[in-house]
């Protein structure tokens, strides 16, 4: 038989089975809150860990940053993962490819620069499968629930930037919006007495949020950046009616950029996340830090690390997150066309589960 009911239980009784072994699931530490959070930041800043990303134009990390496209500029980003997770004894392994990042934007009148796009805010894909035993009618019956999930939210941008002497300005304004398709199946092995089970149902998401940001050249080789966002509420609705309402965080953070010489630049940043109050106890509040260097002008090298908190996980503590990140890039046509290639190692851990894998990034940017 077939059940509609809100894909929001199911999803909470399943993680409830706490001792039902998980299996080839996707953003494994996402399910237990929101969801996976997407990065704002374009291959080449991914590169540099993100240390980059506050000042890089080609990124939706801060607003201020759009000042750097001297001309119109149509610039996307496409991910391909492969990611292994293991908790206890069961092991699971997958490929992704995502583009989570498009934006185009450009000069419009007196010094001020327009940008709109498209990013992702948080990832809600995934697959659980949990073998498992239940009783009914007197005997144990052994079990296997599928739960999966394919959607998520997505990050809406209208920016603009201008600049004054030394000090650059920007204000954005975020909808988010998107929907994730869930269905729960459970099938018994028994079957000649019982038949599957199966709920179904699809949530759209709706939000909003406002950002603001600056950019300071405090010295002649050396830049400041500070940026704050702040997003109001995130509605689940199905069929047209609001099932759950979260908390969205304020975000705070921090960036330097120091080019000591004309080919070797340097940067770092920090930021603070307030996940705590968007879901229940499973949810924390996160602090993230990055570091990278960028080496050569034709054919650069760019080195980053970045770590930090994520912001779901179950166990009581924050599970953490490393990665370290290479890539290049090039500018061809006379600058009307870039292309970046970054490749990145992470590894993240928590409440027993590890996950580790590789991912390559690729950016390209036509500017007509």
């Amino acid at each position: 038989m077939t059940i509609r009911v809100a894909p929001v239980l199911a999803l909470g009784l399943l993680v409830g089975a706490g001792l039902s072994p998980l299996a080839g699931q996707d953003s494994p530490f996402g399910i237990n809150g929101l969801g996976t959070p997407g990065r704002f930041e374009s291959a080449r800043a991914r590169a540099t860990g993100g240390a980059f990303a506050a000042f890089d134009a080609l990124s939706a990390l801060t607003d201020a940053s759009a000042s750097g496209l001297g001309r119109l500029t149509a610039s996307a980003t496409g991910t391909t993962s492969y990611l292994s997770d293991d908790l206890g004894a069961v092991s699971g392994s997958r490929r992704s490819t995502r583009f989570p990042l498009f934006q185009i934007g450009g000069p419009a009148w007196s010094h001020v620069v327009l940008v709109a796009g498209v990013s992702t805010y948080l990832d809600r894909s995934y697959h659980v499968v949990v073998h498992d035993t239940v009783a009914l009618g007197g005997s144990q019956q052994a079990v296997t629930d599928n739960l999966s999930g394919d959607g998520g939210v997505s990050d809406i941008r209208f920016a603009a930037a201008r600049r004054f002497g030394h000090v650059v300005i920007g204000a954005g304004l975020h909808l988010l919006s998107g929907s994730s398709r869930f269905q729960f199946t459970r099938n018994f092995s028994d079957t000649s007495t019982y038949g599957d089970v199966t709920q179904a149902g699809e949530v759209a998401y709706r939000g909003m949020g406002f950002s603001g940001s600056a950019i300071v050249a405090a010295a002649p080789h050396l830049e400041l950046a500070g940026f704050w966002r702040s997003d109001t509420r995130l509605s689940s609705e199905e069929d047209g009616k609001i099932v759950a309402r979260h908390d969205l965080p304020t975000t705070l953070g921090g960036a330097i950029r120091w080019q000591p010489a004309p080919e070797a630049t340097f940067g770092a940043s920090l930021t603070h996340r307030g996940w705590a109050s968007a879901a229940d106890s499973n949810a924390y509040n996160t602090t993230t830090w990055s570091v990278g260097a960028e080496f050569g002008r034709r054919l650069p090298l760019r080195l980053g690390a970045r770590g930090g908190e994520l912001p779901f996980g179950p166990g009581g503590q924050a599970p953490r997150e490393t990665a370290f990140a290479v890539g290049t890039g090039r500018v061809f046509a006379g600058g009307r066309g870039l292309i970046d290639v970054t490749v990145e190692r992470l590894r993240r851990t928590g409440a027993g589960l590890t996950e580790t894998g590789w991912t390559a990034l690729f950016g390209v940017a036509v500017r007509p």
